[in-house]
């Protein structure tokens, strides 16, 4: 053997004995103890201490308490122990007294005192101490059938010395430790208590050498820390054949912490005719002074194990770092990357023990069937990242390049160690190979478990759908993220590539995977997205994970999962869907669509209803809307409205939302996509999406004098219309509509802002100006509206539908008490028919109508005094105001003509409510100048009423009454 001669600082009995006196035990049992013999289990029952005693005067006495044999070239040393016991009141000299061995042989030899205990020369009074003494005894190798025979000094006899007693060791009594069985010692030195016991024999064949690896396990029972004692170790073999032991690296210079346990290793070569039945341990200590080797203790030997390679599927325990640990060789993949192969190892290891595992730093290399061999490098850095703690579990990578012709079958791994002691690379443990398996992606939505920084994740392409645009397949997919561990845990920026039969990489969009950081059992969705052009392949796709790539590193997939095609689905009027995001489960529901004008385009509102699935309060994300008319994006426009600013759903609630965006009114399409997203930073996530080709405008149509509801929580109301009438000029005609809303609500309120258009039979669209009341509403209260839009003279205003629905502007329902706040969508149109009326004037204006205002007028007359030009006209009249309703402004005026005898016309406008004030009994005058005095004695003035509307006159009545006359009394008594 080409090695060093090391100092067993093997610990083997390390423990066991420290010092040359300890008190021996009853051997420990154990479960290999099946194939001891009876022989050695009756030995096992025998101890010295059964000998007794010899007395050497009184009250003092000595007992045998240890024996044990060295075997050694220049003859067998014997050392054996006696414990004197001075139970008396004075000193007493050692040196009076003496021992000498006679061997089975018939040879005498006095004992000689080991140098550790030559200071022991006196004993004082009642105190007790052990002394260890050696003697050669030749070729004996058992101590059944020596004898101790103890003499004192007797210078009476011819010899000078005196026979006291004596120990014999009886045949049944063995000082070796049966197979399996273990021992405890005492160590008087610093009172450890060591269990120690031989633990395993293995036969190893290194480089056409043979070798026998022999563990020693020690238990410290004591409360002191114990270190290694420097023993040196034998393997005698049955024919009496002696190899010198030499422990592993580790295996030296050690500390054994109290209640601690590890397992020493040696080895020793030996020849290969050597048989390896009843083999012995033996553990020595130097005597640097005698130059001699004393025994310490000796354990028989099971038959050692050859190193059978750990068949497939199976999994060996193994010692590494002294902690025991379950190995196992899970599976084998070939692998290419830029042209080269590799074999991927996957070996799983399983702390059993109470420490975090460290990286025992093995050399691993792989062995083929016809005997080439190659060597296995972890796949990631294992150092500082290798800690297995207690209880868990890991797999460990390791690659290998390879021909690509190399067959697979039958291939082996092994584990070694580099030993600087031994100078030598040792086995550790080799295990058979599975055999090579392709990497299968998951099944459709199946679960993958990976792992990320030795910490296992759950995985899962959860959804998959595709829809064509032009010549490309726009896959949207919903990858699945959880934690397993007990820690957070951040994603690696995983590259993610769609795989296709046709042999290309296409790069999905992963930005979301990017910052993706997981608490402990948390999971995420993520949303991706590719292009796929149309030609390949859309039912063969796989989706690829990688890990990001490292300068030096071979990067490897980490997984695949099949891409099930499935088309994306439609989503249908009043039809709900389930979809799943981070923040729950959602059934989505396309409840109305809505085309209608707004300024010199269209604008598209799509209702949509969320409800909450789960039984858990959700937390709605600020949302913002994408939204694509077939290949026409109008996400610039979008905008999406929550009318009751809701931001809870509570479990099985449903909210109601409405995504709005402008269109050219010349474009037609055919589908509708729309995607709301939350953002967070740069980070962008979809919500939800829908895709319809229900695109046929939906409006609800209300018959003439029916009326229609809103049901907008907080706004609702039932609107119907009043009146509607047309005020004509000569270029164009002026529609007018008057709506009387009234609230449902239970509360004050305010009411909805309005949008309205007037639309012809032949699709033309108004815009029309709506006034209404900003004030709270009280319940069952009623508003009047009014809606009025130019026309142009050819347009039939008898066929004429209003369109009417609620504006909104910032997300929200417009306030009509923010003058500032500018109308940009509506919401709920309806298609309200109207039933235009012409206005006749009334023939007498006894009751004239301006609503909410009544104009009764009760009596009028004109007078004129004679020579005077002045024509005084005075009205009495009622007018009343409808007090159920609250208006807006009221943009109406009445216009009073007065036409005297002579045709000449005067008008007057007058404010209701201020020139003519409301009430009873009231009167207006109004005078009139001309030339009155020449033409006019009699007859009557004429009154036309007009209701004047942003500039347009509609006579609403008109009645004659008479000119009082009055003549002057002066010029009557003249004349007289």
């Amino acid at each position: 053997m080409h090695r060093q001669k090391k100092t067993c600082i093997a610990m083997m009995l390390c423990a066991a004995v420290l010092s040359q006196s300890f008190v021996l035990d009853t051997y420990g049992t154990s479960a290999a103890d099946s194939s001891v013999s009876k022989s050695a289990a009756a030995a096992s029952m025998f101890t010295l201490d059964k000998l007794g005693s010899v007395t050497l005067k009184q009250s003092v006495s000595v007992k045998l308490t240890d024996m044990n044999i060295s075997v050694q070239p220049d003859g067998n040393i014997l050392t054996y122990t006696l414990r004197y016991s001075n139970n008396s009141g004075s000193r007493v000299d050692l040196i009076d007294y003496f021992s000498k061995v006679s061997t089975p042989s018939g040879a005498i030899v006095k004992g000689k005192v080991v140098t550790s205990d030559a200071g022991k020369r006196t004993l004082p009074a009642n105190s007790s101490q052990s002394v260890t003494y050696y003697v050669n005894i030749g070729r004996s190798a058992q101590v059944n059938g020596m004898k101790v025979s103890i003499f004192g000094w007797d210078f009476s006899s011819a010899t000078y010395e005196k026979k006291l007693g004596g120990f014999r060791i009886p045949a049944q009594y063995s000082s070796v430790v049966p197979v399996g069985k273990s021992k405890k010692m005492k160590m008087k030195m610093n009172n450890i208590s060591v269990t120690a016991k031989a633990d395993t024999v293995e036969r190893y064949t290194i480089n056409g050498k043979i070798y026998i690896k022999l563990g020693m396990k020690l238990s410290n029972g004591g409360t002191k820390v114990l270190s290694d004692p420097g023993y040196k170790a034998y393997l005698i073999s049955a024919g009496g054949s002696v190899f010198e032991l030499l422990p592993e690296s580790s295996s030296t210079d050690y500390n054994l912490q109290p209640q601690e346990s590890r397992v020493i290793y040696y080895w020793a070569e030996i020849p290969s005719a050597i048989k390896t039945n009843g083999m012995t341990l033996q553990l020595a200590q130097e005597d640097e002074a005698l130059k001699i080797n004393l025994p310490v203790q000796s354990f028989k030997l099971p038959a050692a194990a050859t190193d059978t390679a750990v068949a497939k599927g199976k999994s060996a325990k193994l010692r590494m770092k002294q902690q025991p640990v379950t190995v196992k060789a899970e599976r084998m993949q070939r692998m290419k990357h830029n042209g080269k192969v590799y074999l991927r190892i996957g070996v799983n290891f399983a702390n059993g023990g109470k420490k975090v595992l460290s990286d025992p730093g093995y050399k691993v290399q792989l062995k083929s069937s016809g005997g080439s061999v190659f060597d296995l490098v972890p796949e990631d850095e294992t150092g500082a990242s290798f800690k297995i703690q207690p209880g868990q579990k890991r797999t460990i990578y390791y690659l290998a390049e390879v021909p690509s012709k190399l067959k697979t079958d039958n291939m082996t791994m092994q584990f070694m160690q580099e030993d600087e002691a031994l100078k030598m690379t040792l086995p550790v443990k080799t295990f058979k190979l599975p055999s090579v398996t392709a990497d299968v992606p998951a099944a459709d939505y199946a679960v993958k478990k990976i792992s990320v920084n030795h910490l296992m994740i759950e995985t899962q392409l959860k959804h998959a759908a595709v829809f064509a645009e032009n010549d490309t397949g726009k896959w949207s997919l919903q990858f699945r993220v959880k934690n397993l561990g007990e820690k957070s845990l951040k994603l690696p920026a995983y590259e993610l590539s769609i795989l296709t039969d046709e042999g290309y990489s296409i790069p999905v969009n992963a930005k979301a995977l990017a910052n993706v950081t997981l608490k402990p059992l948390e999971e995420k969705l993520i949303d991706l997205s590719a292009d796929v052009p149309l030609h390949m392949k859309q039912t063969q796709l796989q989706l690829q994970l990688t890990e990001p790539a490292v300068e030096g590193k071979i990067s490897f997939p980490t997984a695949h999962y099949k891409i099930p095609y499935a088309q994306e689905g439609k989503s249908h009027l009043g039809s709900e869907n389930i979809i799943e995001n981070d923040h729950g489960t959602f059934g989505v529901k396309l409840s109305s669509y809505q085309r209608m004008p707004w300024g010199d385009g269209d604008q598209i509102a799509a209702r949509i209803s969320i409800r909450n699935t789960k039984a858990l309060t959700v937390q709605l994300p600020e949302l913002k809307a994408q939204v694509k008319a077939d290949m026409r994006d109008l996400s610039s426009t979008a905008q999406i409205v929550i009318p009751n600013d809701q931001t809870t759903l509570a479990p099985n609630e449903t909210i109601e939302l409405y995504v709005l965006a402008n269109v050219p009114y010349s474009y037609n399409f055919n589908q509708l996509r729309i995607e709301l997203q939350e953002s967070s930073g740069e980070d962008v996530t979809r919500f939800l999406s829908l895709n319809t080709r229900a695109v046929n405008n939906v409006v609800n149509q209300v018959a003439a004098g029916d009326s229609y509801m809103i049901h907008t929580p907080g706004k609702k109301a039932e609107v119907r219309e009043r009146m509607s009438t047309v005020y004509q000029d000569s270029s164009s005609n002026l529609i007018y509509t008057e709506l009387e809303m009234a609230s449902q609500e239970t509360r004050q309120s305010k009411q909805a802002q309005l949008v309205a258009y007037y639309k012809t039979p032949d699709n033309e669209y108004f815009e029309a100006e709506v006034k209404q009341s900003s004030v709270k509403t009280s319940p069952k209260g009623k508003n009047l509206v009014t809606v009025w839009s130019k026309l142009p003279l050819n347009v039939n205003t008898s066929q004429l539908v209003l369109y009417v629905g609620e504006g909104v502007a910032g997300g929200k329902l417009t306030d009509l008490e923010e003058e500032s706040t500018a109308v940009i969508g509506s919401i709920n149109t309806v298609g309200l028919a109207l039933s235009p009326r012409a206005i006749q004037p009334a023939t007498n204006l006894g009751n004239v109508e301006l609503f909410p205002y009544k104009l009764s007028i009760t009596r009028g007359e004109a007078r004129l005094s004679e020579g005077k030009d002045m024509l005084n006209t005075a009205i009495h009249y009622n007018l009343m105001r409808n007090g159920d309703y609250e208006t807006g402004e009221y943009e109406h005026k009445l216009i009073m003509e007065i036409i005297d005898p002579t045709g000449q016309s005067t008008e007057k406008t007058l404010t209701l409510g201020t020139d003519l004030s409301i009430g009873s009994n009231k009167s207006y005058s109004i005078t009139v100048n001309n030339n009155f005095r020449k033409n006019v004695s009699g007859g009557g003035v004429r009154i036309n009423l007009y209701d004047e509307f942003q500039g347009r006159r509609m006579l609403i009545g008109s009645q004659s009454y008479p000119i009082i006359y009055e003549e002057n009394q002066a010029n009557k008594s003249d004349s007289d």
